[in-house]
């Protein structure tokens, strides 16, 4: 009766521990998910700045260089010019991954959803108006109701961490 006892408790200790595991990795899938979501509406909502920021970069290392050879000056130069190449590059990014999710919504016919991006996300003019009533203001002048633009600014967004992160950013059930 012993051998037979410990099989068992053997047995439920081995299927606690995968079911552990399972219900591990489904909430490291989850927090990946749910922060590749964030980063990528993180970058929307920052995006018209980073493009101010690579803009009105100054890094003219050769006029500063020129008043003080400090090896600190040269670090916080090297430093501006990596801030600004990698902003760079990440700009480059997000706008090719926004003209082909915009090429995608319109051969769809669903033009719509791609300007409520644009509209809550990219329009200069719109950028200091507080984002429940920016989204107020798109629904109205789109014509659809605000949970209609939620929900599509969701799926824009959604679609848009595919694009940016590529396999990362799909959710697969492995």
């Amino acid at each position: 009766m012993g051998k037979k006892n410990t099989a068992n408790t053997y047995d439920i200790a081995k299927s606690a521990a995968v079911e552990a595991l399972k219900l591990q990795k489904d909430e490291e899938r989850q927090y990946v998910k749910k922060n590749r979501y964030h980063n990528t509406e993180l970058l929307l909502r920052n995006y018209l700045s980073l493009m101010e920021h690579y803009e009105n970069a100054k890094d003219k290392a050769s006029d500063i260089m020129a008043l003080d050879d400090l090896d600190i000056d040269e670090v916080i130069i090297k430093a501006i010019k990596r801030s600004r190449v990698r902003t760079m590059i990440m700009i480059n990014q997000i706008d090719t991954c926004l003209e082909i999710l915009r090429f995608r919504q319109a051969s769809k016919g669903q033009s719509e959803k791609y300007e409520v991006i644009h509209f809550l996300y990219l329009d200069k003019a719109r950028r200091d108006i507080q984002f429940g009533e920016l989204v107020k203001v798109v629904a109205e002048e789109l014509q659809y109701n605000e949970r209609s633009i939620y929900r599509w600014k969701n799926e824009m967004v959604a679609e848009l961490s595919i694009l940016l992160f590529g396999v990362d950013g799909l959710k697969l059930d492995l």
